[in-house]
Protein backbone atom coordinates (compact mmCIF):
# COMPACT_ATOMS: atom_id res chain seq x y z
CA UNK A 1 0.00 0.00 0.00
CA UNK A 2 3.13 2.43 0.69
CA UNK A 3 4.32 1.59 -2.48
CA UNK A 4 1.22 2.45 -4.48
CA UNK A 5 1.06 5.78 -2.43
CA UNK A 6 4.35 6.61 -3.06
CA UNK A 7 3.68 5.79 -6.68
CA UNK A 8 0.73 7.80 -7.19
CA UNK A 9 2.40 10.98 -5.12
CA UNK A 10 5.26 10.60 -7.69
CA UNK A 11 2.95 10.66 -11.02
CA UNK A 12 1.11 13.54 -9.38
CA UNK A 13 4.50 15.93 -8.84
CA UNK A 14 5.75 14.74 -12.08
CA UNK A 15 2.85 16.13 -13.92
CA UNK A 16 2.34 19.17 -11.90
CA UNK A 17 6.59 19.97 -12.94
CA UNK A 18 6.18 18.16 -15.98
CA UNK A 19 5.72 21.40 -18.08
CA UNK A 20 8.55 23.00 -16.85
CA UNK A 21 6.50 25.75 -14.35
CA UNK A 22 7.23 25.02 -11.10
CA UNK A 23 4.73 27.54 -9.70
CA UNK A 24 1.17 28.46 -11.31
CA UNK A 25 0.65 26.95 -14.77
CA UNK A 26 -1.75 28.93 -16.82
CA UNK A 27 -2.73 26.89 -19.59
CA UNK A 28 -4.40 29.58 -21.81
CA UNK A 29 -1.84 31.89 -22.34
CA UNK A 30 0.83 29.41 -21.47
CA UNK A 31 2.69 31.27 -18.86
CA UNK A 32 3.72 29.82 -15.43
CA UNK A 33 3.31 32.51 -12.62
CA UNK A 34 5.31 32.35 -9.41
CA UNK A 35 5.67 34.81 -6.47
CA UNK A 36 9.43 34.94 -5.43
CA UNK A 37 10.79 36.32 -1.52
CA UNK A 38 10.69 39.69 -2.40
CA UNK A 39 7.43 39.91 -3.91
CA UNK A 40 7.72 39.96 -6.76
CA UNK A 41 5.78 38.48 -9.79
CA UNK A 42 7.76 36.33 -12.03
CA UNK A 43 5.98 35.42 -15.58
CA UNK A 44 7.56 32.75 -17.41
CA UNK A 45 6.70 31.70 -20.89
CA UNK A 46 6.15 28.09 -21.00
CA UNK A 47 6.80 26.25 -25.04
CA UNK A 48 4.69 23.75 -25.41
CA UNK A 49 6.00 20.60 -25.55
CA UNK A 50 7.90 19.30 -28.70
CA UNK A 51 8.65 15.45 -30.28
CA UNK A 52 11.40 14.23 -28.50
CA UNK A 53 13.31 14.78 -24.76
CA UNK A 54 14.60 17.99 -25.64
CA UNK A 55 12.61 21.36 -24.09
CA UNK A 56 14.41 24.41 -24.10
CA UNK A 57 13.84 26.19 -20.96
CA UNK A 58 11.35 28.74 -20.29
CA UNK A 59 11.90 32.32 -21.56
CA UNK A 60 11.97 34.35 -17.84
CA UNK A 61 9.99 37.55 -17.74
CA UNK A 62 10.16 39.78 -14.87
CA UNK A 63 8.08 42.82 -14.38
CA UNK A 64 9.70 45.86 -12.26
CA UNK A 65 7.42 48.82 -10.97
CA UNK A 66 9.22 51.63 -11.18
CA UNK A 67 7.76 55.18 -9.71
CA UNK A 68 8.17 57.96 -11.07
CA UNK A 69 6.78 61.35 -9.89
CA UNK A 70 4.59 63.48 -11.97
CA UNK A 71 5.02 66.47 -13.53
CA UNK A 72 2.75 69.17 -14.34
CA UNK A 73 2.01 72.16 -16.42
CA UNK A 74 -0.91 74.80 -15.94
CA UNK A 75 -2.15 78.12 -18.61
CA UNK A 76 -3.86 80.69 -16.86
CA UNK A 77 -5.39 83.88 -18.78
CA UNK A 78 -6.87 87.19 -18.20
CA UNK A 79 -10.27 86.82 -19.65
CA UNK A 80 -10.75 90.99 -20.15
CA UNK A 81 -7.27 91.63 -21.96
CA UNK A 82 -6.32 88.26 -23.35
CA UNK A 83 -2.99 88.30 -21.59
CA UNK A 84 -1.85 84.63 -20.88
CA UNK A 85 0.95 82.96 -18.88
CA UNK A 86 1.76 78.74 -18.20
CA UNK A 87 4.07 77.15 -16.02
CA UNK A 88 6.03 73.41 -16.81
CA UNK A 89 7.60 70.99 -14.40
CA UNK A 90 5.68 71.54 -11.38
CA UNK A 91 5.80 68.87 -8.89
CA UNK A 92 2.05 69.35 -7.90
CA UNK A 93 -1.10 70.56 -9.73
CA UNK A 94 -1.70 73.21 -7.32
CA UNK A 95 2.18 74.46 -7.33
CA UNK A 96 1.48 74.74 -11.04
CA UNK A 97 -1.78 76.05 -11.19
CA UNK A 98 -1.01 79.35 -8.01
CA UNK A 99 2.40 79.86 -10.09
CA UNK A 100 0.50 79.88 -13.63
CA UNK A 101 -2.04 82.62 -11.81
CA UNK A 102 0.68 84.47 -10.33
CA UNK A 103 2.15 84.77 -13.97
CA UNK A 104 -0.77 85.76 -15.27
CA UNK A 105 -1.68 88.84 -12.91
CA UNK A 106 1.68 90.39 -13.70
CA UNK A 107 0.31 91.09 -16.95
CA UNK A 108 -2.34 93.46 -15.80
CA UNK A 109 -2.96 93.10 -11.69
CA UNK A 110 -6.26 94.34 -12.02
CA UNK A 111 -8.27 91.99 -14.56
CA UNK A 112 -9.03 88.60 -12.97
CA UNK A 113 -6.68 85.83 -14.86
CA UNK A 114 -7.88 82.09 -14.44
CA UNK A 115 -6.75 78.56 -14.83
CA UNK A 116 -7.61 77.35 -17.78
CA UNK A 117 -6.10 74.12 -18.70
CA UNK A 118 -3.47 72.00 -16.83
CA UNK A 119 -1.87 68.69 -18.07
CA UNK A 120 -0.16 65.70 -15.77
CA UNK A 121 3.10 64.06 -17.93
CA UNK A 122 2.25 65.70 -21.22
CA UNK A 123 2.61 68.54 -23.35
CA UNK A 124 0.08 71.66 -23.37
CA UNK A 125 -0.90 74.27 -26.36
CA UNK A 126 -3.52 76.77 -26.85
CA UNK A 127 -4.58 78.37 -30.21
CA UNK A 128 -6.76 81.26 -30.85
CA UNK A 129 -9.28 82.21 -33.33
CA UNK A 130 -11.60 85.35 -34.23
CA UNK A 131 -14.99 84.99 -33.79
CA UNK A 132 -16.77 85.80 -37.10
CA UNK A 133 -19.67 87.71 -36.01
CA UNK A 134 -17.37 89.72 -33.46
CA UNK A 135 -13.86 90.28 -35.02
CA UNK A 136 -12.28 92.03 -31.76
CA UNK A 137 -13.35 88.89 -29.73
CA UNK A 138 -11.07 86.06 -29.78
CA UNK A 139 -11.96 82.34 -28.37
CA UNK A 140 -9.21 79.89 -27.42
CA UNK A 141 -8.66 76.54 -27.78
CA UNK A 142 -6.54 73.70 -25.46
CA UNK A 143 -5.11 70.95 -26.16
CA UNK A 144 -3.30 68.41 -23.38
CA UNK A 145 -1.65 65.39 -25.69
CA UNK A 146 1.64 63.95 -25.91
CA UNK A 147 4.82 65.54 -26.49
CA UNK A 148 4.76 66.49 -30.39
CA UNK A 149 0.63 66.79 -31.24
CA UNK A 150 -0.30 69.48 -28.90
CA UNK A 151 0.15 72.45 -31.06
CA UNK A 152 -1.82 70.03 -33.71
CA UNK A 153 -4.56 69.54 -31.72
CA UNK A 154 -5.55 72.89 -30.67
CA UNK A 155 -5.60 74.15 -34.19
CA UNK A 156 -7.63 71.32 -35.23
CA UNK A 157 -10.34 72.35 -32.38
CA UNK A 158 -10.23 75.99 -33.47
CA UNK A 159 -10.83 75.36 -37.21
CA UNK A 160 -13.29 72.89 -36.40
CA UNK A 161 -15.61 75.73 -34.88
CA UNK A 162 -17.40 76.76 -37.32
CA UNK A 163 -17.95 79.92 -35.44
CA UNK A 164 -14.12 81.02 -35.54
CA UNK A 165 -11.47 82.00 -38.05
CA UNK A 166 -8.07 83.26 -38.46
CA UNK A 167 -6.79 80.28 -35.94
CA UNK A 168 -3.13 80.56 -34.80
CA UNK A 169 -1.25 79.22 -32.25
CA UNK A 170 -0.73 82.02 -29.08
CA UNK A 171 0.59 79.30 -26.91
CA UNK A 172 3.79 77.31 -28.21
CA UNK A 173 3.59 73.52 -26.97
CA UNK A 174 4.97 72.89 -24.09
CA UNK A 175 5.63 69.72 -21.90
CA UNK A 176 5.75 68.97 -18.52
CA UNK A 177 7.59 64.84 -18.56
CA UNK A 178 8.77 62.75 -15.52
CA UNK A 179 12.57 62.39 -15.53
CA UNK A 180 14.06 59.29 -14.65
CA UNK A 181 16.73 59.72 -12.16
Amino acid sequence: MKKLFLIALGLVSFNVYANGCGGEYQAATGTCRIIDGSGRQILYNVPPPKSGNSTPPPKKIIYYDVKVPSKFGAAALNMKTGYGAGVLNKNSLSEAKKEALEQCKQGDKNAPCKVVSWVRNGCIAAAKGQVIKNPKVWKSFYAEKEKGLAEAEALAQCRADSKVTNCEIYLPEGCSLPELQ
